[in-house]
């Protein structure tokens, strides 16, 4: 077997006990593990490295909870390079699992841009039991819909940030600012326990989304410094950037929301009563080993409610899933009918994301369903396309954990063009869409919609932000002839259509050109710079020079994005020395601040063009 995954205290704990001369040599060992047979027994592990050296781990849920738990035999132990190769080798332990194991992680449940992760501790306002009623539940909440779009995340209170909250958010600052100096590639064994210190620290005081992105830190650098193929500096940037920024927040506010802190469960609290509508179901199949469905819902007052069922698994999940019973109230319907149906649900529970809990209190009775032409449905489709589309760009940025139900998806209605490529084309009243499909069924429904060229159809799709014009397809209603089982519409996921359903003529349209630069070229020399601290650490960027550069930039017009590269070229070559020339360990935040400010313009710079280019795709020519 692998080495026992470790708690990320364990990590600092044992590589502190060591004395200086073997955590430098850490890092040159790391090697040696991949030769220990480890063999496991219970609630314990074994590993006979010679004949007088065997490693003992004393396991708690098959993890390494505790320094003490991990013994060598050896005559330098506990203070050894045994036990410091077996802590830093390992995989980090995840977090406790979510009190729902139908619940996967947030940001596994479709694909789109990089969320965080499961989070939560109690509510800021506090925790409601599922069978209580908060005052106004029954009103508050379903007057939270706005016609014609899609529902806000449920309200909260903010809560002070206290002391350990704020000293938690501190150290995985520093933390984080220390592997900045020092980039992914000089950050070894040491500078990465210390990064878990401060996640352990994070953990314990409940700040749970910041723990959980430096768990994903420190799983990149551990995988930078191993030349592994996965590793993205791009997508360690992301973090770092997000990270900071959470801390940032964290540090200076002086009130903070569950959105802020993460949740390490996911939080259900009491929404009362609802009339829902059945709008489609949606097949899931995720790249990290999970499959199923989510049925999406809406309310009288045109919010969007989910309800999942999604297991470990792959494709083969996703048909058990849709005809497997709805675990909300015992209404008795399966999710591929709750999805052409409605519900009576009475003591409902919900979390901040709309969806849906399971508690024992819930009732819920089966109720009529309406076609999407019908009001409430009928909303979604009125609000314009370009709103849907700044709507679905704010939702990005986001936690998954309290992205309001369905505001990354786009209610479009249009004629069928015809076939582009792999995509169904659009033309809609703000211009043409290009639909494409993330499964077999989904593509080979999408081919056969192709055919229907003239036909007017609604579709149900998601946003693909880094496409612009671009939208994965997940439902479709319209003119065409359809079994009553259906009941007026088509799961593109789940259903399967007939060359008989639809009517119209074949064509063939030239496909939409793919985007070819993710980040606009004016601001390439400032994320240069951001990619090459990630890597190198502060000194790269001390001994490039950027005066070109922002002299380019400061021609162009681009003034802010010039002096935010001046600022951080600046901040890098900003160092103090003793008497003796020697370059002072730095420890003010003049550096990683520029860097995080110069992180923030890129980012936002890039999202800002990326709707704006989504815009264009979309408008009439």
């Amino acid at each position: 077997m692998t080495l026992p995954p470790v708690a990320p205290a364990v990590v600092a704990d044992v590589l502190d006990a060591l004395p200086p001369r073997l955590r430098k040599r850490i890092d040159t060992a790391l090697d040696k593990a991949a030769a220990w047979e480890v063999t496991a027994s219970g609630e314990s592990a074994r590993a006979e490295l010679d004949a007088d050296t065997t490693l003992t781990w004393t396991l708690v849920a098959g993890a390494l909870t505790t320094a003490d738990d991990l013994v060598c035999s050896c005559l330098l132990a506990p203070r050894c390079l045994h036990r410091g190769v077996a802590v830093a080798a390992a995989p980090i332990a995840a977090d406790a699992p979510a009190d729902d194991p139908a619940d996967p992680p947030p940001d596994q449940v479709h694909d789109g841009p990089p969320g965080s992760t499961p989070g939560g501790t109690a509510t800021a306002g506090g925790t409601a039991t599922a069978g209580s009623t908060a005052p106004g539940a029954m009103t508050g909440l379903a007057g939270t819909g706005v016609a014609g779009g899609v529902a806000e995340a449920l309200p909260e209170l903010p809560v002070a940030v206290t002391a350990g909250e704020r000293g938690a958010a501190t150290a995985l600052w520093e933390a984080c600012t220390t592997v900045l100096r020092a980039g992914a590639q000089g950050s070894g064994a040491v500078v990465r326990a210390e990064l878990l210190r401060a996640v352990h620290t994070a953990r314990v005081v409940g700040l749970h989304r910041a723990s959980a992105a430096g768990l994903r830190i420190a799983s990149a650098l551990a995988g930078a410094r191993a030349g592994d193929s996965t590793f993205d500096r791009e997508v360690l940037t992301a973090e770092l950037v997000d990270l900071l920024l959470l801390c940032h927040d964290l540090r200076t506010a002086p009130e903070a929301t569950s959105e802020l802190r993460g949740t390490a469960r996911r939080e259900y609290r009491p929404i009362g009563s609802l009339r829902l509508y059945g709008l489609c179901t949606e097949a899931v199949v995720t790249t990290s080993g999970y499959g199923g469905v989510v049925t999406h819902l809406v309310d009288d007052a045109g919010g969007l409610w989910t309800v999942p069922a999604i297991m470990p698994g792959g494709p083969e999940r996703v048909s058990a899933a849709a005809g497997g019973p709805v675990a909300v109230g015992e209404s008795g319907l399966s999710h591929r009918e709750l999805g052409r149906v409605g519900l009576l649900l009475a003591g409902g529970t919900a979390s901040p994301d709309r969806r849906l809990g399971a508690g024992k209190a819930v009732r819920a009775v089966r109720a009529s369903g309406v076609r999407w032409d019908a009001d409430p449905p009928a909303r979604l489709w009125a609000e314009p396309v370009v709103d849907q589309v700044t709507r679905a760009f704010q939702a990005g940025t986001r936690p998954d954990t309290h992205r309001p139900a369905g505001a990354d998806l786009l209610f479009v209605e249009g004629t069928v063009l015809g076939a582009a490529g792999s995509a169904l084309r659009l033309a809609t009243a703000a211009g043409t869409l290009d639909l494409i499909g993330d499964g077999d069924r989904t593509r080979e429904n999408l081919r056969v919609l192709a055919t229907a060229g003239g036909v007017d159809l609604r579709f149900v799709a998601r946003l693909r932000p880094d496409r612009p014009g671009t939208a994965v397809a997940l439902a479709v209603s319209g003119d065409l002839a359809l079994p009553a089982d259906l009941q007026g519409h088509v799961d593109l996921g789940l259903d399967r259509l007939q060359r008989s359903h639809v009517r119209g003529d074949a064509r063939d349209l030239p496909p939409r050109p793919e985007p070819t630069d993710r980040v606009p070229p004016p601001l390439r020399p400032l994320e240069n710079v951001l990619h090459r601290v990630t890597l190198g650490g502060r000194a790269v960027a001390a001994v490039a020079s950027a005066s070109r550069d922002i002299a380019t930039l400061s021609r162009n017009g681009l003034t802010t994005t010039a002096d935010l590269l001046a600022d951080l070229a600046l901040s890098a070559r900003d160092r103090e020395r003793d008497a003796f020339g020697r370059v002072v360990r730095d420890a003010g935040d003049a550096f990683p601040t520029a860097w995080l400010r110069a992180g923030l313009h890129v980012r936002e710079f890039t999202r800002t063009v990326a709707r704006r280019s989504w815009l264009d795709a979309v408008s009439p020519v």
